[in-house]
């Protein structure tokens, strides 16, 4: 191999030629330089978990203020004032369960909790400004009185019915 450098000629051999890298041009590649990266990946899957589970507790708690229900009971009524009466009432079966009511709005939700140990899930319904109401479910009705305005929310849990006096509530 000859190189020339302006006029002078050199005769190397090839065996004795090495040719090395700079310092800065090319380095062994570390294995930890994926470190940054996984610690900075791992950090942001942990921020957005705990931001979703904060948003989980949130709406958990909105749900829990609209939807938890508790007051004293709802006043019993006797049969035969609410099978008398001159309109029929409006009927909406929802679940397992037909609601009759004469007058006023109801909506009902899904509810889940634990209950004596075990998860169970259960229907929540909400009325309000109605008069009288007829709960049928598995054959048997309960009838209330609900008059002067009040409203009441009605649970099923495990084939019981419960009927709660609550505060009027916007739907």
């Amino acid at each position: 191999m000859y190189i020339k450098f302006t006029n002078v000629s050199f005769f190397m051999a090839n065996d004795q030629v090495r040719i090395r890298k700079l310092p800065l041009e090319g380095r062994a590649r570390s294995r930890w330089r994926w470190v940054p990266v996984i610690v900075g990946f791992a950090a942001l899957i942990s921020v957005g978990a705990e931001v979703m589970a904060r948003h989980a507790r949130a709406e958990q708690a909105r749900l829990d203020k609209i939807w938890r229900v508790s007051g004293p009971p709802c006043a019993p009524l006797d049969p035969t004032i609410f099978r008398s009466l001159r309109r029929y009432p409006q009927a909406t079966p929802y679940d397992e369960t037909l609601y009759r009511r004469v007058g006023g709005t109801m909506t009902c939700t899904h509810r889940a909790d634990r209950i004596e140990g075990e998860k169970v899930r259960y229907s929540v319904c909400k009325f309000s400004g109605a008069d009288y109401l007829l709960v049928s479910l598995a054959g048997r009705d309960q009838f209330y009185d609900l008059t002067g305005g009040r409203s009441a929310a009605i649970t099923v849990i495990k084939n019981e019915v419960r009927c709660m006096v609550i505060p009027p509530s916007r739907m």
